[in-house]
């Protein structure tokens, strides 16, 4: 029995440990799932610091989506990269960051409506 408590207690820790250093995405602009104009960029805000990989924008009538250039070089927890010019319609931005140890995707579905004009939406995870 002694055996069985210490192998749970030992499986719950290293379980508690190893979710704890995943990056999260704690606040995103545009928000996910919500309907903006335009974003002027897109700002992305983890729970610790990562290298910024890979970001693309996926339109969802389009089969393929566009890479994100210039993207920073240097390891942060909060990214703003300047947004592309977007019609109205449902767009995914889809990310990859890495950690010294790993790494982690994921993404933002928002909308972009003509009828929201000059506001933009912030979300916390």
């Amino acid at each position: 029995m002694k055996k069985l408590l210490g192998f749970l207690a030992v499986t719950i820790l290293s379980t508690t440990l190893t979710q704890a250093a995943n990056p999260h995405l704690l606040k995103s602009t545009p928000a996910d799932g919500g309907v903006t104009a335009t974003p002027p960029s897109f700002v992305l805000e983890y729970s610790q610091p990562v290298h910024l990989h890979d970001l693309t924008l996926k339109r969802d009538d389009e089969k393929r989506p566009t890479p994100i250039s210039n993207l920073p070089s240097k390891e942060a927890t909060a990214f703003t990269i300047p947004a592309p010019s977007l019609m109205a319609g449902g767009y995914v931005l889809e990310w990859t960051v890495f950690t010294q140890s790993a790494a982690f995707t994921g993404h933002v579905r928002f909308t972009v409506s003509p009828g929201q004009a000059g506001t933009t939406a912030t979300t916390a995870h």
